[in-house]
């Protein structure tokens, strides 16, 4: 046994290798680039334009959705952008979360200009990718991040007061636009608008008409992880497959979305949020005591297991993955199926528009009010009426869930 733990904790150790390599060489790569570009003597937009490549140059237009102009050559697309840089700017500058409003306030405190960001912030890639900044090197040899003077200006004309309470309106939105996709995984536009708005008050409400919270919604699906925007709507990045989500939800047509207060929405709209649940805990601390794992460890393996529970993948799914990490067997992992059931029915699952399968199942005469798990539904799946609720935890009837599965 303890061979084949070594050589199993020598297998992920060469994948975690490879992935750290392939990480590393991204961003060596990425640091070239960077220190490949000199500082321009003026920082108008032509200079600034001018100094990067026709690639980067297409990838400025296609973001700005400058249309006509994919034929260009790069002197042309550079007047191009020149001029649709600050018409963009006029639309965008309004949807500015607090860090990168900080970020502006930073650089217009430095005259315009610092070399004291650093080098490896991956976001800066994003503005600098709509025209709003740019950098290069400077006679010191330091990489220098920089407003192009046409944005500066932009921002010198604006009321420094009135533009921090605009962004701190947008990261509240923002925010709490990340905790509602965090409970229900999917929203159209419309959807998280309306519900979005209704924790604001209504003044603030009134300065966020549609149009101006999908910016701000697009701007935020870019500047964090959290979020990831769609055609049609924004998921929470950790779904999958947000067609079948809209097809588990509208099966559910008779149930509302679940009711949620204001510091729960706003809580889980934090970065890598975890709704630390009395269940969610039992699971993590048995991993730790069974498992071996240390605190972080114990939490990877839950949040994996919540995902895989919040996109759909039934128990088998969940216990092949436990397998196969090998930290459990036997009994233990027995018990562990047994925590992952109760695990899921606490959960505010995305499937049930962020309801518990626990809440939704009827009241139980005294007695029978305890959370069914997997494991033990599959035990006394005989006792399930076929009108009962289904104990797999989906909030349908049994005959209409897993009544057939369990006669097949």
């Amino acid at each position: 046994m303890y061979a084949a733990d070594m050589a199993k904790e020598k297998q992920e150790s060469l994948v975690d290798g490879d992935l750290e390599q392939m990480a590393q060489a991204n961003m060596e790569e990425r640091h070239k680039r960077l220190y490949r570009r000199k500082l321009p003597k003026q920082r108008t937009l032509k200079e600034t334009l001018a100094e990067m490549t026709k690639a980067e140059l297409d990838d400025v237009r296609y973001n700005l959705g400058l249309k006509g102009a994919s034929s260009l050559k790069k002197a042309a697309l550079v007047e191009s952008l020149a001029e649709e840089v600050p018409r963009f700017a006029e639309r965008w500058l309004t949807t500015v979360l607090d860090e990168e409003y900080g970020l502006f306030q930073h650089l217009l405190e430095r005259g315009g200009c610092s070399a004291e960001l650093r080098d490896d912030d991956l976001r800066l890639d994003y503005l600098r990718g709509i025209g709003m900044i740019s950098c290069g090197v400077g006679e010191d040899g330091k990489l220098a991040w920089f407003l192009p003077e046409e944005i500066e200006q932009k921002l010198r004309a604006v009321d420094a007061g009135t533009y921090r309470s605009m962004a701190e309106l947008n990261t509240e939105t923002a925010r709490l636009a990340s905790g509602l996709l965090f409970y229900y995984g999917y929203l159209n536009y419309d959807q998280l608008h309306t519900m979005t708005l209704a924790y604001l008050e209504p003044a603030q409400r009134e300065e966020l008409p549609f149009l101006d919270f999908v910016g701000v919604m697009l701007n935020t699906s870019c500047w964090q992880d959290t979020l990831i925007a769609l055609p049609h709507g924004m998921k929470y990045y950790t779904l999958l497959d947000e067609e079948h989500l809209i097809d588990e939800q509208m099966k559910r047509s008779s149930i509302d979305y679940a009711k949620l207060s204001y510091s729960q929405v706003y809580d889980a709209g934090a970065p890598d949020y975890i709704e630390a649940t009395p269940e969610y805990k039992a699971l993590a601390q048995y991993m730790m005591q069974k498992g071996g794992l240390d605190v972080l460890k114990a939490a990877d393996v839950v949040g994996e297991i919540y995902i895989m529970l919040q996109n759909g993948e039934r128990i088998d799914m969940v216990r092949e993955f436990l397998t196969d990490l090998g930290y459990l067997e036997g009994a233990a992992l027995k018990d562990a199926l047994l925590l992952v059931g109760a695990y899921n029915n606490a959960t505010r699952l995305w499937a049930l528009k962020g309801h518990t399968p626990d809440s939704l199942v009827r009241p139980q005469p005294a007695g029978q009010g305890k959370l069914v798990s997997f494991a033990e539904a599959q035990a006394h799946k005989a006792k399930v009426g076929r009108n009962d609720p289904c104990p797999c935890g989906s909030g349908k009837k049994y005959k209409n869930c897993c009544l057939r599965k369990d006669e097949d």
